[in-house]
């Protein structure tokens, strides 16, 4: 009889971005998997939010006390931005990218593989 995983795991590999493929559901993903991928889903968060750093950089130059009032606004936009793009969607979005490169990786090392079977003398 074929082993079903629990229940947590199974709705894991369902998402907002629809069920997992069965190819996706083969690759082996770690806690340290997850973490690399939040990582730079977090960098990538930074980069689309760069104007906004800009912004509050020019309101924070020159102020010291006063600064947490002054740029209020400014520090309110940057954070709800980066909260826009670590959510959950896109970070879904970032693991699906790193499985399908892994995916890639491992057809690739599977057709090595098989073309140095066949140069090998038998």
């Amino acid at each position: 009889p074929r082993l079903r995983p629990p229940p947590f795991v199974r709705a894991e590999m369902s998402s907002s971005a629809g069920p997992w493929t069965r190819d996706e559901q083969r690759v082996r993903w770690s806690l340290g998997d997850d973490a690399r991928t939040r990582d730079k889903a977090d960098l990538w968060s930074k980069k689309q939010c760069v104007d906004l750093v800009k912004q509050l950089a020019t309101c924070m130059s020159g102020k010291t006390v006063t600064l947490g009032w002054e740029c209020q606004k400014e520090r309110n936009l940057y954070t709800s931005c980066l909260k826009n793009y670590t959510s959950d969607t896109y970070l879904e979005m970032h693991k699906r990218e790193s499985i399908a490169k892994r995916l890639v990786q491992m057809q690739q090392a599977k057709e090595l593989e098989k073309s140095i079977r066949l140069q090998s003398p038998k």
